[in-house]
């Protein structure tokens, strides 16, 4: 990540939004990307993969698409 290109997105059921409240959960621009193509199938993976924050957090993120997965490939 360049340094000073930070951005904060808040999601909450199923919309989000820029914001500057702290997350729960830190990922780069790729580590999202792989999130929202389905790549993180659990939290073990996404820390594993240097996703940041508390476990139960970085669970509530991947639980997010889990029951859609593959989920991204739908609409292509």
């Amino acid at each position: 990540m360049v340094a000073g290109d930070l951005r904060q997105m808040a999601v909450l059921r199923g919309t989000s939004e820029p914001s500057s409240a702290p997350g729960r959960c830190t990922l780069t621009r790729r580590q999202l990307a792989v999130w929202y193509a389905g790549g993180y199938r659990t939290a073990t993976a996404a820390a594993l993969a240097g996703m940041e924050g508390a476990l139960a957090a970085i669970a509530d993120l991947v639980q997010a698409t889990s029951d859609r997965e593959p989920w991204l490939p739908e609409h292509f």
